[in-house]
């Protein structure tokens, strides 16, 4: 039977339920290692009173080294139970750890600094854009996979801060690229927006081409549930910077066929995005980003956002 280890209290806090499910696997593990959960593990809800956790975390195990109790949906009861937590933090039990999952816990508290002195507090929050990134990367590893830079942003632009449908992505893809290490900007639009009924493609190569009426089509296909004008905004911003770069590295002398090459275009998507070069001068590109805050800035104070997104799409293919 693998030892166990384990701290005598862990809070988890935050509001993404993947990495809340995530932590929680691991800090089971951790704690009971090979041990019964039916005869180490006891879990209750909120409400529960802490006189009934106590006791549980002072029960010795029947088997293994630890037992470990979870209350979820813990914020009610900490603020019920804040200075018996205290109470019972400053001489807790040696062979019982708790596990509060909670929505937040504020550091300046007392029990925040009991916790960080003799325990863990784990954020799951959300990621920021960099963290999604070093998150899709290393779940890509977990799977055998390399994602290539490019798949990645649109991953992200496409997914935002979407864990577990980023892990359920990358699942498909790495299934979808049997046989090949690298999941690349090509995989990833055939497969992570299938579900969406019409690839992303569709939109970025209609503004690539300046057809407004197939890309207001594409449009209107891929906004199918609310939350999606967001991720839409994001493939547009995701579009502009890639012609951003392009723009820039033209002024800077490089060749066409450099800059297919650095952006990973292929022969297909060459010709519309040569003619978008010549269509767009690089001050209109950065006049394109300022209409992008502005659309994305009326969708959150409550413009229409299907409106919104029309207007800008007709305004891009211009």
């Amino acid at each position: 039977m693998a030892t166990a280890k384990g701290k005598p209290v862990y809070v988890i806090f935050g509001t993404d339920e993947f990495l809340r499910d995530h932590q929680k696997a691991e800090i089971t593990a951790e704690v009971l290692g090979q041990a019964d959960r039916h005869l180490c593990l006891s879990r209750h809800g909120g409400s529960v009173e802490l006189a009934t956790v106590l006791d549980d975390l002072r029960t010795p195990p029947f088997v293994g080294e630890r037992r470990l109790v979870i209350v979820d949906e813990a914020d009610d009861f900490i603020s019920t139970n804040r200075k018996g937590l205290e109470q019972y933090l400053a001489k807790p039990s040696h062979t019982g750890t708790l596990l509060l999952m909670a929505k937040s816990l504020p550091s300046g508290t007392r029990l925040a600094k009991l916790v960080a002195a003799i325990g863990l507090k784990v954020n799951c929050s959300p990621p920021e854009p960099a963290g999604m990134l070093k998150f899709l990367h290393k779940q890509a590893r977990s799977l055998d996979r390399q994602l290539d830079g490019p798949a990645a942003d649109l991953m992200m632009q496409w997914l935002g801060s979407d864990l577990a449908r980023a892990r359920s992505e990358l699942e498909k893809l790495a299934l979808y690229t049997e046989g090949r290490a690298k999941i690349t900007l090509a995989d990833v639009s055939a497969v992570v927006v299938a579900t969406a009924g019409v690839s992303p493609w569709a939109l970025s190569g209609a503004l690539a081409a300046g057809d407004a009426g197939v890309a207001l089509v594409a449009l209107d296909g891929l906004l199918t549930q609310p939350g999606e004008e967001f991720r839409v905004a994001g493939l547009i911003g995701w579009h502009l910077r890639r012609l951003l770069k392009a723009k820039y590295m033209q002024a800077a002398g490089q060749s066409n066929e450099h800059v297919f090459r650095t952006l990973k275009i292929g022969r297909a998507g060459q010709d519309s995005f040569r003619r978008l070069l010549k269509r767009r001068s690089l001050k209109q590109v950065c006049g394109d980003f300022r209409q992008l805050i502005r659309v994305d800035l009326a969708m959150k104070t409550g413009r229409d956002p299907k409106a919104a997104l029309q207007w800008l799409v007709v305004a891009l293919c211009k």
